[in-house]
């Protein structure tokens, strides 16, 4: 730890003396203010915290914050450290793996063998594995599913355990969208581009390969940085825990990718760019597979942290109940050598849980209530499957979570209203709006706007509560132009938002927390 970074930290210790004496005399709600949300974001957003990416010394320092944030409020340390003592942080393990520099692929298309080279021909944009032995290829277009519009890529096609190549964006006839307006811009843009993504995780496939020929993305495939590093970590689920599907491999590739998948081929979506759909047909690749291998020197296990922290009950069985508040502490690491400070993902969102956590403390609620900020979301939403995972708490003692992932600024389309996105599984959105908008009764000036996963790319760590049986939702400041990009600056919240939905946070947690019994805020289909 450098100098700097014992500073930084030494600064951010005496603000919790000073926070912590001037919330004694406050209102709990009041206790909520535009100053602390201010002065945590602009902690843990600092160029210092080199993005906060875990595992990393600056991740640490972050954790370290946190937990003296809870300690200072007056929070319960739950996890048991080796000496029976009690502390903050519950270890998550990575297995840090070491790799050689060189990293290609070798297509082999009806006994050639095409080589190509990561940055040059194809980039890294996730991978939990780097090694793909004689895998089939299978085109599955751009990679869309709306049977209400009669278009299915997937029809008659097995994905399981290939490696998908999918165009990004969406079909076009005559320069004008194939499908209506509304369902053309869900896969339109960076937006469209997670959300592709996301969408293809469930087929099982082993890997997915995009393909963006005609700037669908909106991201030159020059401005990605890939995501490929000679250290990577991968995490390492204990026997006990709840195991759940790996994510696929994701790359991008160049469109010559094409030339070498369907040279000569009248499907060849290179072969007339500008009305791709003439000779349109998803299709498994006969006789073509790929061979990715990349030299391991060398493995070890490795911890990172999340911080947990607990407000215990007053009620002497409902004390037994828990409401989690979470939100993601880890960011993404350097582009291009600009930090990635994550202001707004998530620096603002753990802002939020420190706030919450220090009223809540200030007037204890019935059921006792977690508090906690996860390590590792940018990596799958590691930290939060461990920790449902671990059954630190049971899971059917965890009656709702929620989640604060960005809430400090408004994506494009909501630029003038300021209106903040609240996201969950659709089977959960209508009781949860009725509940919700009776409690914010001068709370927000803005709208809310209710949305389902399925809608709103990227998930985040109330997947892994819903997976497990939790209803949850997260506040989501929506798709803007800085997300994981240099320009999440903390010049850039709006401060006023934040302080509101943090609030309008402790008033839903209050409520959870001090009712006779929790709903399950459940519509069957």
């Amino acid at each position: 730890m450098n100098i700097k970074k014992i500073a930084l930290l030494s600064a951010g210790l005496f603000f919790i003396c000073y926070s912590l004496a001037d919330a004694q005399t406050q209102d709990p709600l009041e206790s909520i203010t535009e100053a602390e949300i201010r002065d945590h974001i602009f902690f843990l957003a600092s160029d210092y915290m080199n993005g906060r990416v875990g595992p990393s010394a600056e991740y640490e320092i972050a954790a370290q914050y946190v937990a003296s944030q809870f300690a200072a409020a007056g929070l319960e340390p739950l996890v048991r450290n080796e000496d029976g003592s009690k502390g903050y942080f519950q270890g998550v393990p990575f297995a840090k793996t070491t790799y050689s520099e060189k990293l290609e692929w070798k297509i082999t298309k009806d006994g050639k063998e095409n080589t190509l080279t990561h940055k040059e021909d194809f980039k890294v944009m996730f991978a939990n594995n780097l090694n793909h032995d004689k895998l089939e290829i299978i085109y599955v277009g751009y990679g869309i599913e709306e049977p209400d519009h009669d278009w299915n890529d997937f029809k008659d096609l097995d994905v399981e355990g290939k490696i998908m190549v999918c165009l990004t964006g969406a079909p076009l006839k005559k320069g004008k969208p194939v499908l209506p307006d509304e369902v053309h811009e869900k896969y339109a843009g960076t937006r469209g581009l997670q959300s592709k993504i996301y969408g293809l995780f469930s087929k099982g496939a082993a890997g997915l390969i995009l393909v963006d020929i005609d700037g669908s993305s909106g991201i030159p495939f020059d401005f990605i940085p890939g995501e490929f590093a000679q250290e990577k970590y991968v995490y390492r689920e204990g026997e006990s825990e709840r195991r759940q599907r790996s994510m696929p491999s994701v790359y991008l590739a160049q469109p010559g990718i094409f030339d070498i998948l369907l040279g000569g081929s009248k499907h060849n979506p290179l072969a007339d760019p500008d009305n791709i759909i003439k000779n349109y047909k998803p299709q498994l690749l006969e006789g073509v597979s790929l061979i990715s291998k990349i030299e391991v020197l060398s493995e070890e296990l490795v911890y990172t942290k999340n911080v947990v922290g607990m407000v215990p009950g007053t009620d002497p069985v409902l004390k037994n109940e828990y409401i989690v508040v979470g939100a993601h502490l880890d960011h993404v690491k350097p582009l291009e050598g600009m930090v990635c400070n994550g202001a707004d993902d998530n620096a603002s969102g753990s802002t939020g849980v420190i706030e919450i956590a220090e009223a809540v403390a200030m007037n204890p609620c019935r059921r006792s209530v977690i508090f906690i900020t996860y390590t590792a979301e940018e990596m799958g939403l590691i930290g939060s499957r461990h920790f449902v995972g671990s059954q630190l708490f049971p899971a059917e003692q965890m009656k709702f979570n929620l989640n604060m992932d960005m809430i400090g600024r408004s994506d494009p389309e909501n630029k003038e209203s300021r209106a903040h996105y609240v996201v969950s599984d659709k089977k959960y959105l209508n009781e949860l709006e009725s509940f919700i908008m009776d409690l914010n009764k001068g709370i927000t000036d803005f709208p809310l706007i209710f949305d389902n996963d399925e809608d709103s790319p990227g998930g985040s760590d109330h997947q892994s509560f819903i997976n497990a049986g939790i209803p949850g939702f997260f506040f989501f400041s929506g798709v803007h132009e800085d997300l994981h990009q240099p320009g999440d600056d903390p010049e850039k919240i709006d401060y006023a938002k934040a302080v509101s939905i943090c609030r309008l946070g402790y008033l839903i947690t209050t409520e959870l927390a001090n009712m006779d019994t929790v709903p399950t805020f459940m519509i069957e289909d």
